[in-house]
């Protein structure tokens, strides 16, 4: 019996919720201090997960492996946020919209 496969939830959730708490954004090394995460965790699970098209990733560098790489919350996702709408509700509208296109 060991960990399961793939992303956790968990930690896309705290992720999520710390770059919620400060919307200006964190360097990601600075997020996965935060997050009290490895930053290759969290470059993981920010360039690999479903909340991609949540987040503004600003590299800084060689576009193939980025030497900084500064991570924020989309400004629409902010705005539901304070809305009162869940990261899960902003998530399924997004699918929604994406299976539109």
């Amino acid at each position: 019996m060991g960990r399961k496969p793939g992303l956790s939830s968990e930690k896309t959730g705290r992720i999520l919720s710390i770059l919620a708490s400060n919307p200006n954004g964190f360097w990601l090394r600075e997020l996965a201090r935060s997050c009290k995460y490895s930053h290759a965790t969290v470059a993981r699970y920010i360039s690999n997960s479903s909340i991609r098209p949540l987040l503004d990733d600003e590299p800084v560098g060689r576009p193939d492996k980025p030497a900084l790489r500064f991570i924020r919350l989309k400004p629409f996702v902010i705005e539901r946020l304070q809305e009162g709408k869940s990261l899960d509700q902003i998530l399924r509208m997004l699918r929604v919209i994406e299976g539109i296109k």
